[in-house]
């Protein structure tokens, strides 16, 4: 099967004539600014489920610490870590230009967009700021991030996060120098099964899975954790993505009526 660079990927996703790949190997990660986003506006980002923004942080998180630990995705995650760090790390404050990882720690911060049946969970739901953008700093120093694995289980606990499996990986991730390679091979192949049932379009996923192909830790014959996505799924994620495009819209008009 042809591989894609990301840039390709959000060529081909934008309706663009895809570029010639003429790269090295691991050339994608000069090209991960130039990947699609899963929240494109501000109002899709206020309609995604709260659960699902916790979790989806939690798991980029993982992503970018064992990205941080090879040397060829090393580059990748310290450029990542500085860009959810931009304007001070202030995730009170909706950034535009921020990253995947920003605008999802902007929504837990910040709880916009919550409804009724959401408040519950949301009053669970906090983020370690201060001890998570020391951690940030320190990857995107290029450093190894020193009680990386206090940390995530500060996050796992704050983050209300429920999933077995995704506690199971946080344990390999924060050990991943230590780990067999088959240990390896578990962890990210669950890592790539989680961001295929929910976060397909993360800036994070198609650079991780060509680190993980390229160092054979992709088990097909290892099944998914991850709930199948149900009919009831598929209109949830159809009803976020027109609500976005609803509010992209009336924004439009709206700044059109301006100029007249």
């Amino acid at each position: 099967m042809e591989q894609y660079t990301a840039k390709q990927w959000a060529e081909i996703e934008g309706g663009h004539t895809m570029s010639e790949a003429n790269e090295p190997k691991f050339g994608f990660v000069n090209d991960l600014n130039e990947a699609s986003k899963m929240y494109k506006t501000r109002q899709q980002l206020e309609t995604v489920d709260l659960r699902n923004t916790v979790d989806f942080a939690f798991m980029n998180l993982l992503t970018m610490h064992i990205m941080s630990q090879n040397p060829s995705t090393k580059p990748m995650a310290q450029d990542y870590a500085k860009r959810t760090l931009a304007s001070g790390g202030n995730f009170k404050n909706y950034r535009r230009d921020g990253n995947d990882l920003y605008h999802a720690l902007h929504k837990i911060s910040t709880k916009t967009g919550i409804d009724a049946s959401e408040k519950a969970q949301a009053a669970r739901v906090g983020i370690p700021e201060q001890q998570l953008k020391t951690y940030l700093r320190s990857i995107a120093a290029g450093q190894n991030p020193k009680q990386a694995s206090g940390l995530f289980m500060r996050l796992e606990r704050s983050l209300d996060i429920k999933e077995a499996n995704y506690k199971s990986i946080r344990r390999m991730a924060t050990g991943w120098q230590g780990l067999q390679a088959g240990q390896k091979q578990l962890a990210a192949t669950k890592i790539i099964q989680y961001y295929r049932a929910n976060a397909i379009r993360s800036e994070l996923y198609e650079p991780f899975k060509q680190f993980s192909k390229a160092g054979g830790l992709i088990n097909p014959n290892i099944a998914s954790a991850e709930p199948k996505i149900t009919a009831r799924k598929i209109a949830q994620r159809a009803a976020v993505g027109a609500a976005a495009f609803t509010g992209g819209f009336a924004a439009g008009r709206a700044f059109g009526r301006s100029l007249v």
